[in-house]
């Protein structure tokens, strides 16, 4: 749990700066390059525990759940940088939303519910950024309320979390 903890705090990091950027905060540049240093950081964290085999029997398949997270944050890094559109962001995020019930459904076999519902908050959330930038839809309303979930999962699903598990108290 603890090479978790670390992607998870990691992550936090960037998503509290992501969530700035969506309300204006932080340019889309400074946004961008944030966004591909911790992607490369978690994909470095993955390949390394990959080589190491950190993570047992079940290494490629733990890697793969990780890289739809590193990858999220690496095409959003490109996305800023490059002032693309979003679109095939928001596709990646659709691929990524059809794939989290497995992780789920596994996660909450282990009796590990706090982690389950994890899974299925960011599953919920990438869904929304498939609505917000694969279709191009929403508006003022749903940015608040993209926010607004942002905010909540970065408390529930991220960095709390995070730190529990750093500590060993998950």
């Amino acid at each position: 749990m603890a090479v978790l903890g670390f992607v998870m705090f990691c992550v936090s990091g960037v998503f509290s700066i992501n969530i700035a950027n969506l309300c204006k905060r932080v340019d889309d540049r400074e946004a961008g390059y944030w966004n591909l240093g911790f992607g490369f950081l978690t994909l470095f964290v993955i390949l390394t525990g990959l080589v190491q085999k950190w993570f047992g029997d079940g290494t490629f398949w733990w890697a793969a759940q990780v890289l739809l997270f590193s990858f999220t944050y690496v095409f959003m890094g490109v996305l800023k940088l490059a002032k693309l559109d979003g679109r095939g962001l928001g596709w990646w995020c659709l691929f990524v939303t059809i794939n989290v019930p497995l992780p789920a459904y596994q996660t909450y076999l282990t009796g590990d519910i706090p982690l389950t519902c994890i899974w299925i908050l960011w599953g919920i959330l990438w869904f929304l950024f498939w609505i917000s930038m694969g279709l191009q839809k929403g508006g003022e309303k749903f940015l608040k309320f993209l926010i607004f979930m942002m905010i909540v999962e970065f408390f529930i699903a991220l960095w709390i979390p995070a730190l529990y598990m750093l500590n060993g108290k998950w």
